[in-house]
């Protein structure tokens, strides 16, 4: 299936753009996002466990599985002061 995620900070440089299609398999998780995500953008390789993923608009940890149409997003840590 195909899933939409959105994309934060510096995840969306990274990423090219605000949102990109990521292809899962059905009944696919959050964790399977993170290793799809890694190898297509092997920047993200090492730095995945630092950005969060919400489904749905609530944070979600890596068994949370992710159905066809759900709002995904990356937010990466913000740092400032």
């Amino acid at each position: 299936m195909e899933v939409r995620v959105r994309c934060f900070a510096w995840a969306r440089e990274v990423a090219g753009g605000e949102e990109i299609s990521v292809e899962l398999p059905e009944g696919g998780t959050v964790a399977d996002l993170r290793e799809r995500l890694e190898a297509r953008f092997p920047v993200l390789a090492g730095r995945m466990e630092s950005i969060a993923v919400s489904v749905n608009q609530e944070f979600a940890g890596d068994s949370a599985r992710i159905r066809a149409g759900d709002e995904v997003a990356l937010i990466p840590p913000i740092s400032g002061g």
